[in-house]
């Protein structure tokens, strides 16, 4: 079959997983998507139209709807991808061609207008499957009958296929205050994580700086804070920027004894990989994932993060591991209505 992704193609490593795992469930199909200008050769089975001037026309002219009425279904595949940002989109287009429709790991919100909520849940009414990856967005649209949870698609990532180690380094996800606040908490973020290298370097870790996402700007939040450690500091840090090699990422991750994880696939990625992680919490996803796996966690919110104090962590918080066997199993039922039709 000839399969639509609707996605978040931005050479991002947690959507980019959702992409790996996707077509590799489903390898005797055809993928098609559209990126933001991001080429895309790395899956055999998956075609990128990937021309930025196109991409750009494509919004404009609603041209993916052309390229989803040529598949025989629609898939939108993601994370944060309902999101009311300002008021163009309260009453936002979200109908993709004229064939069938399936929504896998989403979360909705945050959201300001009644407005909003209820078109995204016409849209919803209009699909074959949604199922979200928290309960939080489960229980806003649970009474349609076609709606379901389970946890994040990426538990189910295959850890033997992942070089695993228990070196003495930590893993530092960043994000950029700028991209996500608007500049908000940027100072105290990035003074705070300087901090916390300077804190762990101290209990004799290696650091890595981790960029999931250059166009978001974690990059240059990686240089920033590298400008305010001091040199010694600087001989224990590497970094690793994510440009499209998945495997090479997540055995960065797995040659690590720690996560300290802004991204929220980071988190992810650790427990799966059966590492520590002390979540850095910037949106409530990271929040729910956690009241959702009932779990008691070392956490630093960033919009309190000048207050954190460093000493607080333990050494129990830098070798708790948390048993995800179930979530990992869970993780599997987002393909369930899927499997019935490609497998």
């Amino acid at each position: 079959m000839k399969i639509h992704i609707k996605g978040y193609l931005a050479k991002n490593l947690g959507d980019d997983l959702f992409i790996k795992i996707l077509t590799e469930r489903y390898k005797k199909h055809k993928f098609y998507a559209i990126s933001y200008g991001y080429k895309y050769n790395n899956f055999n089975n998956l075609k990128v139209y990937s021309n930025r001037f196109v991409y750009r026309v494509i919004r404009k002219l609603k041209i993916e709807k052309y390229l989803a009425n040529k598949c025989d279904l629609t898939l939108t595949i993601g994370g944060s991808i309902y999101m009311e940002l300002n008021d163009k989109d309260k009453y936002r287009d979200f109908k993709l061609g004229n064939n069938k429709h399936y929504i896998l790991g989403c979360n909705f919100g945050p959201y300001k207008t009644k407005e909003y909520f209820y078109n995204v849940k016409d849209a919803f009414k209009n699909v074959e499957d949604v199922c979200f990856r928290e309960k939080y967005s489960y229980e806003l649209f649970k009474d349609l009958n076609n709606v379901r949870y389970a946890p994040d698609i990426v538990f189910s990532i295959d850890k033997n296929r992942v070089k695993l180690t228990n070196r003495k380094k930590a893993i530092i996800s960043v994000i950029s205050c700028q991209y996500k606040f608007g500049g908000k908490y940027t100072n105290e973020y990035e003074n705070k994580m300087v901090e916390i290298i300077e804190f762990l370097i101290g209990k004799g870790y290696e650091i890595c700086l981790m960029s999931f996402c250059k166009k978001e700007g974690d990059e240059e939040t990686i240089k920033s804070i590298l400008n305010k450690c001091n040199y010694d500091m600087t001989n224990n840090i590497e970094t690793y920027y994510y440009r499209g090699n998945l495997d090479e990422a997540l055995n960065i991750i797995g040659d690590c004894s720690l996560v300290v994880g802004a991204r929220f696939h980071s988190v992810v990625l650790g427990m799966a990989l059966e590492k520590p992680v002390i979540p850095v919490i910037y949106s409530d996803k990271t929040k729910h994932l956690l009241e959702d796996m009932n779990i008691n966690l070392k956490t630093i919110d960033i919009k309190k993060i000048e207050s954190f104090d460093i000493n607080s962590i333990t050494q129990e918080d830098l070798e708790k591991i948390i048993d995800v066997k179930k979530q990992k199993r869970e993780s599997e039922k987002h393909f369930e209505k899927l499997d019935k039709i490609l497998k």
